[in-house]
């Protein structure tokens, strides 16, 4: 005797199949991995904002030390940590429009964010183990939630 057998009738409530993510996003940087191509930037950017000769002095021998003894990793990861702090301290300077000049949009978006107080220093350091279409999504996201309705020029300026 043969039985045959059927494939089980789909549940009119079952759950469909989760789509295959998109390729595109496995090919996203990690926000780690995308800011040594601007480090030269943000270093200049950082250090100009270290206050007297021998402030800025010790910043460029701390980085040279924290590179050559930890390596390029680590030293991204304490530089954007060293202009988010920067970015927090001199809320004014940052908030001016030439002073971000030379940035790419997404870090500019971040350091005037934390300089706004709309995004707290430990949210921005969170975001280096993210992919880039996250950190851009939350950029946005914090921007939008934090719209003062009746001034945008500060967000055309982002």
């Amino acid at each position: 005797m043969m039985v045959t057998v059927h494939p089980p009738a789909t549940s009119p409530f079952a759950r469909p199949a989760a789509p295959a993510q998109p390729t595109w996003r496995s090919s996203e940087p990690v926000l780690r991995d995308w800011l040594p191509q601007h480090k030269d930037s943000l270093f200049r950017w950082t250090l100009a904002r270290g206050g007297d000769a021998a402030a800025r002095r010790g910043f460029a021998e701390g980085a040279v030390a924290i590179q050559r003894l930890r390596g390029e990793g680590e030293f991204v990861d304490w530089l954007l940590a060293a202009a988010v702090l920067a970015a927090h301290r001199d809320r004014r300077a940052v908030l001016a429009s030439q002073a971000l000049s030379g940035l790419p949009p997404e870090l500019r978006a971040l350091l005037r964010l934390v300089a706004q107080g709309d995004l707290r220093i430990e949210e921005a350091l969170a975001l280096l183990p993210q992919r880039m279409d996250y950190v851009r999504q939350r950029l946005v996201r914090t921007r939008l939630v934090t719209q003062r309705p009746h001034s945008l020029a500060w967000l055309m300026n982002a």
